[in-house]
């Protein structure tokens, strides 16, 4: 979830077809839906039996760090053995790009043997037809990665795991420790739920040491989704879509009246500035770096840029004459939740492998897989790429706990890596097939209260109607 930041990107779904799976039926000539019963074979044979050098092509739309840590990777794996190539191709800079792209591709079968795809897209890669399960080549490999629970069970639908390998990030809350101690505040004790924030803010504002509000918030439905599957709820029907494609809206619940409400108080009494959640959108970061906001909430990943933010790298951002950054000294607290801390859900994106290539590329893409999920290569996705590590493995790893006791950018990620281990396996997030649609119903229900005065009860009944509508279209559009 989901997020890759590099102080200036942010990913969003919009407008993206719903009709799926009659596409797929081209792409998988009808096929039945896969279950762990009817797992479709995994050519690891094809890759001994074919002639040459394999091609192995990866859509990828990674920005900053993570970019070059891919094509690293990449190269090393490609240096490695001689019988498959791996070729990373850049499909724009957000997952949006590319999801389009591949979408465009699924009856032409014009698709790479790897793609990239936001986490909240499981559901629309499962029913494109086009997906190789990473269950297949494990059972066919005899190989088990032991991933945490949690984000087993989020990649996993009918019993199937799906992708080949995943990035986690989470949602953090990042703020200055100078404003905290200016403010008579605890640095080391930071807000641990929505009611402390406001408690917190008000402080903050009395104190005078945010030139604008004390909070700094992204009018983000990933922050939401977290407030209300953290609290136990649901946003859809069939255990939040995990029992099977969701029919019915849910997002009009207690949770999200109560995280609504808080919104609607934070902003309406000055302690929270509201910021659209727009593509390119850094205004979150700029309120941090010239002092006008104390906290704000964003992406784990964010921690190696603020770093390097703060070392003189602005990676091409102007703060402006007022972003003294002297006064800036940044710490991490886990995500705030609706009753207690950490609750989030599982965030990111996954590589899939697909179906629609020759069966030694099948292979050749499973050997990639296997490389990036090795432990140096998931130690360098934490320490280049900040994003978290999946296995007691790589989270053990002396490089590792060396990065987060005497890094800032590594003891604000392990600060998310703790909370990781706190999402529950049995509800570690949704799985909604219009998820383009249901995250813009969010966006202009949130933005409708922000800036258009709509109450809390308006813009949630609002986005109950649309999401409904959402769900009901799809399931009219992939109709067998």
């Amino acid at each position: 979830m989901k997020r890759l930041v590099v102080l200036l990107v942010a990913f969003v779904l919009v407008g993206s077809s719903a009709c799926i799976r009659s596409e797929s039926w081209l792409v998988a000539g009808g096929g039945k839906p896969i279950t762990e019963k009817t797992l479709p074979p995994c050519p690891l044979g094809a890759l001994k039996e074919a002639k040459g050098t394999v091609d192995v092509e990866v859509w990828e739309a990674f920005v900053g760090k993570a970019k070059e840590y891919l094509n690293q990777l990449a190269d090393q794996f490609n240096k490695s053995q001689s019988k498959v190539h791996v070729d990373i191709r850049s499909q724009g800079d957000n997952y949006d790009e590319l999801l389009h792209k591949f979408q465009a591709g699924l009856a032409s079968r014009q698709l790479p043997a790897i793609a990239l795809i936001e986490d909240q897209n499981l559901r629309v890669m499962v029913d494109t037809g086009a997906v190789l399960p990473a269950e297949s080549c494990q059972r066919a490999d005899k190989s088990d990665f032991p991933v945490l629970p949690a984000v087993r069970n989020y990649y996993t639908l009918d019993d199937v795991y799906w992708p080949g390998y995943v990035n986690v990030s989470e949602p953090v809350l990042y703020f200055n420790v100078n404003h905290f101690r200016r403010a008579g505040l605890d640095p080391t004790k930071p807000p641990k739920t929505l009611d402390q924030i406001e408690q917190v803010a008000k402080k903050l504002k009395a104190a005078g040491v945010s030139k604008k509000a004390p909070l700094a918030l992204k009018l983000d439905e990933w922050f939401v989704e977290s407030w209300i599957n953290g609290a136990g709820q649901t946003v859809v029907n069939k255990n939040n879509g995990r029992d099977g494609i969701a029919t019915k809206a849910t997002f009009d619940n207690p949770v999200t009246h109560k995280v609504y409400a808080w919104i609607k108080r934070m902003l309406s009494e000055g302690l929270a500035q509201a910021i659209p959640d727009t593509p390119g959108n850094i205004d979150q970061y700029l309120a941090l770096a010239q002092q006008n906001s104390s906290m704000t909430i964003e992406t784990s990943t964010a921690a190696t840029t603020i770093k390097a933010f703060l070392s003189g790298d602005s990676s091409g951002v102007d703060v402006g004459s007022s972003g003294d950054l002297s006064g800036l000294v940044p710490s991490a607290g886990p995500f705030p939740g609706v009753e207690e801390p950490g609750k989030v859900r599982i965030s990111g994106s996954a590589f899939y492998m697909t179906n629609t290539v020759p069966p030694a590329v099948q292979a050749g893409a499973w050997q990639f897989m296997k490389y990036m999920q090795s432990l140096n290569g998931q130690v360098g996705w934490h320490l280049v790429g900040s994003y978290l590590p999946t296995t007691q493995a790589a989270a053990s790893d002396p490089r590792v706990t060396k990065f987060w006791d005497t890094d800032l950018a590594g003891k604000m990620l392990k600060t998310a890596y703790q909370q990781l281990l706190q999402v529950d396996p049995d509800k570690p997030g949704p799985s909604i097939g219009p998820y383009p649609q249901y995250v813009d119903a969010i966006h202009k229900s949130l933005e409708s209260m922000a800036f258009d005065g709509k109450s809390p009860d308006a813009a949630i009944a609002q986005a109950q109607t649309d999401i409904q509508a959402a769900l009901t279209q799809y399931i009219e559009d992939n109709k067998k």
